[in-house]
């Protein structure tokens, strides 16, 4: 499932994106979430009223930028880098509107992938056909409260939180996802009429920036540093070309700030010698003035 949401953000790998983080509610290290879940699914609509993309092919970066990269293993300036440059360039944005309901199954639900789908129907059935039942699970969910807005400004009801459900030990989580419009609860077929009013970005597509430094003395550093912080749980520190710039964090990644010193310590360092660099045998030590010595090589003890 990570590979398609990255697929859809055109980045590589199955390491989880932020953003796929936040729409099934995962909060650790992504192997441990991904080891304690069983089943996802996602079921919704997704409006889009209209796409800005960059022709990639005439995408460069300039000399300042170029310059700026580290031509040396430095983890202070690879830090600045990225702290100041990003990882990735923003080069596709879809404005529009999206509804959306995803399931996590943890391994400790005993129902079927096919049950799991019948719970995903009927949930979207009862969400997008304006049915207000509760979903049937072994007690009801609770529901969080929602986080505390200021929702006078169209923005701030575009952008409402998360409505997160769960049932008994967290075996099932529901996540009840809306971007675009003008959401104040009310229900779907209402919210749809207001998406032309208030667009939002439902979908980007990326391209990472060392992508465009090929020929850099010092990509190879920069591209190593970027991998290992990626994989030390996702984050993807956006930049856009007029310096306006966005985070997607995990709760157990080191912050930015905190970027040099972790990439510090992924070289690895030499705490006793290398082989070769002492001789072989035993080192014969000058005669010492107190009256008891002792050595414990040879077939006996010699004290004299």
């Amino acid at each position: 499932m990570s590979e398609k949401f990255n697929q859809d953000l055109s980045l590589s790998g199955k390491i989880p994106s932020g953003l796929f983080n936040a729409m099934f509610e995962f909060k650790g290290c992504w192997q441990k979430d991904a080891s304690s879940t069983k089943c996802l699914a996602f079921d919704g609509w997704f409006i889009t009223l209209y796409n800005v993309e960059l022709d990639r092919a005439h995408i460069t970066l300039s000399e300042r930028v170029k310059q700026d990269v580290p031509e040396t293993w430095d983890p202070t300036a690879i830090a600045e880098f990225i702290e100041k440059h990003g990882t990735h360039i923003i080069v596709g944005v879809k404005m529009g509107g999206k509804d959306v309901i995803h399931i996590k199954q943890s391994n400790n639900s005993n129902l079927h992938p096919n049950e799991v789908q019948k719970t995903l129907k009927q949930l979207a059935d009862e969400r997008f056909s304006e049915n207000e039942e509760a979903p049937v699970f072994s007690e009801k969910p609770k529901e969080e409260p929602y986080m505390p807005w200021d929702l006078q400004g169209m923005p701030a009801a575009s952008i409402r939180p998360p409505v997160v459900t769960r049932s008994k030990n967290n075996a099932i989580v529901n996540v009840y996802i809306r971007r675009g419009g003008v959401d104040y609860g009310q229900s779907h077929s209402q919210w749809l009429s207001t998406i032309s009013q208030s667009p939002n970005v439902i979908s980007m597509k990326f391209v990472p920036i060392t992508s465009l430094l090929g020929g850099s003395r010092g990509n190879g550093f920069l591209s190593h540093a970027v991998n290992l912080y990626l994989r030390c749980d996702e984050l993807i520190h956006m930049f856009i070309l007029d310096k306006m710039s966005m985070y997607y964090y995990r709760a157990d990644k080191p912050p930015i700030e905190e970027l040099r010193e972790f990439l510090e310590f992924q070289v690895p360092r030499q705490w006793a010698p290398v082989y070769g660099d002492l001789p072989l045998g035993l080192k014969r030590r000058k005669q010492a003035l107190p009256s008891l010595q002792f050595t414990f090589m040879g077939p006996k003890l010699y004290v004299n």
